[in-house]
């Protein structure tokens, strides 16, 4: 989930150049073997580069059925990010990846609250410009809220001015997306070369990864928890972190 912003780190002048591929990832092939829907391990800064992620069509057929009642209508108001904040993405392949964040985040559930109550919504989003976050239950919901309320977890708030953070937009606009990630879900990048790295002692250490697996297709059926997660992969869940 979307940890407590402490920090915020800047645009550097050289940025990490993504992998070339998820093959690089360590334990790929047991991973795969032990039927765990394909997850691989995506380890230091390995992330699949956006031509090995699945279509959105495809990614939406993978994950219609786990994004709760609202599936048809969060599918619907994704569709509206038209315009993607980087060259390096096309608008299909931001819209790929908001599905991905959306069933990491939430599973689509629109009224979800975590982390103390700090945490909201389908992008589990942790405001500072003062706006409050849109909250809808599920049965009554309607598709402008939803958009508004991926508005607020892509562009930092429900509006149409520019991105601001903790919006995933702010920080596409100078990373690529596995980087990028990281600073969505924590608020920094502490580790240039291990996106699994945080400064946040009770943050996802996975998450990159995570996301990348879902955007390479991994059902949110056969998902692998927390345990599985730390015994294969190393990824300390958040709740045991030192």
């Amino acid at each position: 989930m979307l940890s407590s912003i402490v920090e915020r780190a800047g645009s550097p002048a050289q940025v990490a150049a993504e992998p070339t591929s998820t093959s690089e990832s360590t334990k790929g092939g047991d991973l795969n073997a032990l039927g765990h829907g394909g997850y691989i391990c995506l380890h230091k800064t390995t992330f699949p580069l956006p031509d090995q992620w699945k279509s959105f069509d495809e990614l939406v057929k993978i994950n219609q059925d786990g994004l709760g009642p609202k599936a048809s209508d969060i599918v619907k108001a994704i569709k509206t990010f038209t315009t993607s904040p980087t060259q390096a993405l096309t608008a299909e392949d931001f819209q790929s990846l908001i599905l991905a964040m959306v069933a990491q985040e939430s599973n689509g559930i629109t009224n979800l609250i975590n982390d103390g109550g700090l945490s909201h919504g389908l992008l589990q989003v942790q405001l500072r410009n003062g706006e409050k976050p849109v909250a809808c239950d599920p049965n009554s919901c309607t598709e402008d809220e939803i958009v508004k309320m991926l508005q607020q977890g892509v562009y930092g708030h429900s509006g149409t001015a520019a991105a601001e953070p903790p919006g995933i937009a702010y920080y596409l606009r100078s990373e690529s997306p596995g980087p990028s990630l990281r600073m969505y879900n924590t608020g920094s990048l502490p580790d240039r070369g291990d996106y699994s790295k945080t400064l946040n002692l009770k943050s996802t250490q996975s998450y990159v990864s995570d996301v990348g697996n879902r955007l390479s297709g991994v059902s949110w059926k056969g998902f692998p928890n927390k345990t599985w997660l730390q015994q294969m992969c190393g990824f300390q869940p958040a709740d045991q972190q030192q």
